[in-house]
């Protein structure tokens, strides 16, 4: 196995679970060797950061093409941007049905586009999401595809004519104890003649000049979004805002214990000497 800083090359086992890449796609099943193997806490804790991100990339790259550039490959830039997010810990039966948490933070592109700005809020009583996207016209509720583009290629030249605003929805469920994230990826192409560019959940407007997107569902506590420019293959750089925080139950060191002995425990813990209380 040959590994270039976290790029997996070939198959990395773990614990009776093996996680390796196929065509692309990150690839986990139960590990087939009884050989033993140290588990201490700091290898643990890798092994778990591993299978946290093989997990959340296959729920992102189900959604559609990834939009990642600055690694050696997508995969590997989506983790090296991942290190920044909390440490979460899971069971080993959790980690083999997929589970997955939804996160602040966590990271959907990559690219050299400008950054799109975004926070919570609220327009006409509704909550919104609300953005650094300057519109140069105000977006009606009946608004059409040249609206859209009236709207958002008149003014800075940042959009140009074929870009794409593109939006993740991401949703947190719990199903037969196993949390998992599902995502959804819509694109409202900027063209003239366009007509359906609207969101499922989310409607846009103006508020004092930016875009906005309005919707019920943005004040549900297991769901998060992310809202990215497409150009082609390149994109700007975004990450979710979400109101969810169960990931916080697995943070501990309670859930750390637990995972762990569900894999049979750590290895090489330190004791006291004897006499040195």
């Amino acid at each position: 196995m040959q590994r270039k800083g976290i790029t997996v090359s070939g198959r990395l086992e773990k614990d009776n679970l093996t996680v390796y890449t196929r065509c692309g796609k990150i690839i986990l099943r139960s590990a087939t060797s009884e050989m033993p193997r140290s588990r201490t806490r700091e290898q643990f804790i890798a092994r778990q950061r591993v299978a946290r991100n093989a997990n959340l990339w296959k729920a992102l790259r189900a959604s559609g093409d990834c939009l990642f550039a600055g690694g050696n490959t997508a995969y590997a830039r989506f983790c090296s941007l991942m290190r920044k997010m909390p440490e979460v810990f899971m069971t080993k039966e959790t980690y083999r049905g997929f589970g997955a948490l939804l996160m602040p933070g966590m990271p959907v592109s990559d690219g050299i586009l400008p950054d799109i700005g975004y926070r919570w809020g609220e327009v006409e009583g509704e909550p919104a999401i609300v953005t650094s996207i300057r519109v140069a016209t105000p977006l009606p509720h009946t608004a059409t595809g040249t609206d859209m583009v009236r709207a958002l290629c008149g003014r800075d030249g940042r959009w140009k004519g074929g870009d794409a605003l593109r939006l993740y929805t991401l949703v947190q469920t719990v199903e037969s104890m196993i949390p998992k994230v599902h995502i959804r990826m819509e694109e409202a192409v900027l063209a003239h003649g366009e007509s359906n560019w609207r969101f499922a959940d989310l409607e846009p407007r103006t508020v004092e000049g930016r875009l906005a997107l309005v919707g019920s569902t943005v004040g549900e506590t297991n769901r998060g979004w992310a809202l990215i420019q497409r150009r082609g293959a390149i994109s700007s750089s975004q990450t979710v805002m979400t109101h969810s925080t169960l990931y916080e139950q697995y943070t501990t060191e309670i859930a750390l214990q637990q995972a762990a002995e569900s894999y049979g425990g750590l290895t090489g813990q330190l004791f006291l000497t004897p006499g040195k209380g």
